[in-house]
């Protein structure tokens, strides 16, 4: 590594802020997958006035984005969270130049292989990755008609949807309380249709679970109905993140179509 690049990953380091975008179809960092490299990327900014001349070509596709500023004291929370998403590169825009960093240079990955299985965190950044990009079409303005790459992104989120594993929440039972006495909680809409919520990382359990009053458990798509709640309507997967709602009908015609086993005593 040559030592003006050296020079500019220790600047990324130790700045006081970047900048960084934010998409609001996700609420997540707006991954861009680069044409070329197709290298999956979240680009950082030294000043709100860069990141908003660079982001014009994606305003004016009606992307829903906005700036948003990491401190220096959430450096590594930021960039650990970019692995849980699937991200592999970072750009870095310092006035008209953007320089593409791997990663994994900028921040180690995680490593938890010394962990025995059991107690290793669960991660499903493919899941993340492709859920983001679908999202992030979806909900741009615009006809869906006039999106040629929505059915092969809807495509590709539904494969990672079925071959992942989620955290399923549950109430903590208080003290006194029987333990076998066990409530889920869930999520109502607009119209009052009850939707079981699911996460795919910790990270997105922690965004739900904000008064840890919730346990979580790890549930596979293959017995996802022996698990659902009798008044649930379906699942929704990171309702904090890419909010991806699945109707209970779809789940068993998700099954059959990539051919995942259920688990006995279902259909």
């Amino acid at each position: 590594m040559d030592a003006i690049r050296k020079e500019l990953i220790r600047k990324i380091q130790t700045l006081g802020e970047v900048y960084t975008i934010l998409s609001r179809a996700t609420r997540l960092p707006y991954v861009i997958c680069d044409p070329e490299s197709f290298n999956d990327q979240v680009w950082i900014f030294e000043s709100k006035e860069e990141l908003e001349k660079a982001v014009k070509p994606f305003t004016d596709k009606k992307n829903p984005i906005a700036a948003i500023k990491v401190e220096n004291k959430s450096y590594l929370s930021f960039y650990t969270t970019l692995y849980t998403l699937g991200v592999n590169a970072v750009v870095f825009y310092e006035k008209d130049k953007a320089t593409e960093f791997d990663l994994e240079e900028i921040i180690k990955k995680p490593d938890f292989s010394a962990l025995p299985k059991e107690k290793q965190p669960l991660f499903n950044p493919q899941l993340q990755l492709s859920g983001i990009y679908f999202m992030q079409e979806l909900r741009r303005g615009g006809a869906n008609e006039e999106k040629d790459n929505l059915p092969e992104l809807e495509e590709e989120v539904a494969a990672n949807v079925v071959k992942s594993r989620y955290l399923m929440a549950v109430q903590r039972p208080e003290e006194g309380q029987d333990q076998k006495n066990v409530q889920v909680p869930y999520i109502k809409n607009n119209q009052g249709d009850i939707y079981q919520p699911l996460f795919t990382d910790a990270e997105e359990f922690r965004k739900f679970n904000k008064e840890k009053k919730l346990q979580a458990l790890l549930v596979g798509f293959d017995n996802l109905e022996k698990v659902l709640i009798p008044a649930a309507k379906g699942i929704i997967i990171n309702p904090q993140g890419f909010n991806l709602i699945i109707p209970k009908e779809k789940i068993q015609g998700l099954r059959q179509r990539f051919g995942i086993a259920p688990q006995d005593g279902q259909k």
